[in-house]
């Protein structure tokens, strides 16, 4: 078999990610990658296609199929606006059951992007974790590899967060704990964000990353890093609309680093 030079690409994209990730995390998040790799055979662990490009749990009932559907539709039509067209066209697996969701390497996340694999929680079956995730892919299929590696993570994020439309990431979140005294990055903060190591910190540091054991307990969700990041990019989307996030990767790709490429819009509260 022959790959051509897109194919080359996304699989050197999708390494990369899978070897920071393990290195970033040690022992589990190599175990995690590892179980990440079953998704390239879904058929064999489980999974059952219903649809081009997307895969559910085996005994997933009807009205759930129906509903992913439909899901995968609304998730590409978000795309289409934000970017103009679709490059991407990843491969959905949902689980319905947490076990699932954790054989396929998800632990402690609500959906998570491999490449052009995206891999969704029983808590993420909506069209808004998946818009969220085929924004990553998106970017990724878009950027050239060196422009990809400069992306900042609080923009990958912000865009993906203000295309998905997730109510646990929106406006309304921002304001929420901005009303409730909740801590939260300051904007100086966010855009030191630049590497994936940098996001996953603030994330963990703001505790964004213990939304599964608040729900366990009753409690609401708190998600200050994304919210931040929306908070960032959702006006500059407003303003400079899909010409001007296709003219800012297409500078990252002819060698512009981001700041240049970049043109925020006046410093929000």
């Amino acid at each position: 078999m022959s790959f051509g030079k897109d194919d080359i690409m996304i699989r050197l994209r999708t390494l990369t990610l899978l070897l920071t990730l393990a290195l970033l995390s040690g022992c589990g998040m190599l175990h995690s990658v590892a179980q990440s790799g079953k998704l390239l055979a879904p058929e064999s662990f489980g999974l059952i296609p219903i649809a081009p490009h997307l895969y559910v749990e085996a005994g997933t009932d009807e009205a759930t199929q129906d509903r992913l559907r439909a899901d995968m539709d609304r998730a590409e039509a978000a795309i289409r606006r934000a970017y103009g067209s679709v490059s991407a066209r990843p491969t959905v697996h949902a689980c319905v059951t947490e076990k699932c969701y954790a054989a396929f390497g998800g632990r402690g996340s609500v959906a998570r992007v491999f490449g052009q694999r995206i891999l969704l929680s029983p808590r993420g079956l909506n069209w808004h974790f998946l818009a969220h995730e085929w924004s990553h892919a998106e970017m990724s299929t878009r950027l050239t590899l060196f422009a990809w590696k400069r992306m900042p993570s609080w923009f990958d994020e912000g865009l993906a967060v203000t295309i998905s439309e997730a109510p646990e990431h929106s406006e309304n979140h921002w304001q929420f704990l901005i009303n409730t005294h909740i801590p939260r990055p300051t904007r100086d903060e966010l855009l030191t964000y630049q590497s994936l190591q940098q996001w996953l910190a603030g994330v963990h540091r703001f505790g964004d990353d213990k939304n599964f054991e608040r729900v366990a307990q009753g409690q609401p969700t708190l998600s200050p890093v994304y919210a931040a990041a929306g908070h960032e990019v959702r006006p500059w989307l407003a303003q400079a609309g899909s010409q001007g996030l296709l003219h800012l990767i297409q500078r990252m790709n002819e060698g512009a680093d981001f700041d240049s490429a970049y043109q925020p819009n006046p410093k929000q509260p």
